[in-house]
């Protein structure tokens, strides 16, 4: 291969890209430290409290990205089903050995520290992905094309569901928007957003009410089809109408059945709670409350840094991962809400710009799995802290304190960047 030597990498690299992700960690990290630091003045720095390690996670992740920096980017390429591999045989320890934390099985313990594998997987899964939409040889508009890059996937969400973590699985499914960019048909997308429809309707009103509703809407679509088309009776019983109505139906019920005997008692509060059935401020949606009550407090431009209540008397729990946003509503406002948001919604977009002037198709599908994978945590993380979202308990990307996060994102995203950078190579 020859390259070019008219720039060094530092001048190939996407600098936007560089700046938004180090204005997340470090504005991250000091809502880390506001959040562990009481309004006793007798605070003194520790390394053993978040903030002491997060900077030491910062520490580790800035040496992992030099040696990304440094590698070849083919690299990355070549080593995708190892990457991948390895990921997968974690997930398998953590189900063996791991140690459960918050009710699930996920963490492996390393002395004082604990690795969770299920962020690495997302890294391996992206890797893999890309290599084989980007061969050429998996057409996803086929049956035949979609079952390899649906068992690679399918894999580690399945393994992630055992522990069980429903939050972490849940952000696999940021992999159709990639599989629809590479040519799945549109229904796969769309039917997806139906089921999740007929899943809240499910959950929000009664087996009778949603059977009327469904009935209704097949009825509709008869009639409007029957003012269009004369049908026969063998075209009406064969209408799509009739089948996706029975279809939502049993979808329905199985989901009622989930909800009924699958899901365990915390979980099933959570979801009332988000669909507004219970109001109890007091246990299930102490967090949730609490976390709206310092988002509100901070008004326009905040109560100024760590002069937050709900923050530094910690009235929130688990607010340095979870709910590390309310810590930006309250001290910094709306206004510094919004530049956080602003900023995590530049990363996602200069993402998806960069892939698209990729080169190679590799390049192209893996900066895509990583823009849908940042979108999934920011929009579920932040929607979980106003409300919006049942709490899953996902971190927000380069902001939440732990190590396994940050590191997994640090890689994705350099890894990408150090590819970008590939395509100022000749080959």
């Amino acid at each position: 291969m020859n390259r070019t030597t008219a720039a060094p990498l530092v001048g190939k690299l996407d600098w936007i890209s560089v700046s938004l992700v180090l204005f997340l960690v470090v504005f991250g990290w000091l809502n880390i430290l506001a959040t562990v630091t009481p309004v006793a003045d007798s605070f003194q720095w520790s390394w053993n409290h978040e903030a002491g390690k997060q900077l030491s996670f910062i520490g580790l992740a800035s040496f992992l990205v030099l040696m990304v920096l440094l590698a070849d980017a083919r690299l990355f390429e070549v080593l995708s089903w190892v990457v991948y591999g390895i990921s997968i045989v974690l997930l398998l320890v953590v189900l063996a050995v791991g140690v459960e934390r918050g009710g699930n099985k996920s963490w492996l313990s390393l002395g004082s520290f604990g690795l969770q594998p299920s962020e690495f997987a997302k890294l391996g899964t992206a890797l893999l992905v890309a290599r084989l939409l980007g061969s050429g040889r998996y057409d996803l508009s086929t049956w035949r094309g979609r079952i390899m890059p649906a068992i690679v996937v399918g894999i580690p969400m399945g393994l992630i569901l055992l522990q069980p973590d429903a939050g972490s699985a849940l952000v696999f499914a940021s992999f159709l928007l990639v599989f629809y960019f590479a040519g799945l048909p549109s229904f796969y997308l769309f039917g997806t957003l139906g089921v999740a429809v007929v899943s809240i309707l499910a959950l929000a009103l009664s087996p009778e009410t949603v059977r009327l509703v469904i009935s209704l809407l097949a009825l509709l679509s008869l009639f409007v089809s029957r003012a269009r088309h004369r049908m026969s009776f063998i075209r009406f019983v064969k209408h799509p109408a009739i089948w996706l109505g029975l279809i939502a139906i049993l979808w329905a019920g199985a989901v009622n059945q989930v909800f009924d005997n699958v899901l365990k008692p915390h979980q099933q509060i959570r979801i009332k709670l988000l669909l507004g059935q219970v109001d109890d401020p007091s246990a299930a949606g102490y967090q949730t409350a609490q976390s709206l009550i310092a988002i509100g407090s901070g008004g326009l431009f905040g109560k100024g840094y760590m002069q937050g209540t709900q923050t530094r008397l910690r009235f929130v729990p688990e607010q340095t991962t979870d709910y590390i946003f309310c810590t930006v509503g309250e001290e910094w406002g709306f206004l510094g809400a919004l530049v956080v948001l602003l900023a995590f919604a530049g990363l996602i977009v200069r993402l998806v710009l960069l892939s698209q002037r990729q080169k190679h198709d590799f390049g192209m599908y893996f900066g895509l799995s990583i823009a849908s994978i940042l979108f999934v945590h920011f929009a579920v993380n932040v929607g979980m802290t106003l409300g919006l979202m049942p709490v899953i308990g996902i971190p927000l990307p380069f902001f939440s304190y732990g190590g396994s996060s940050l590191w997994a994102f640090s890689l994705m995203v350099f890894v990408f960047l150090r590819w970008d950078a590939y395509r100022w190579e000749s080959l």
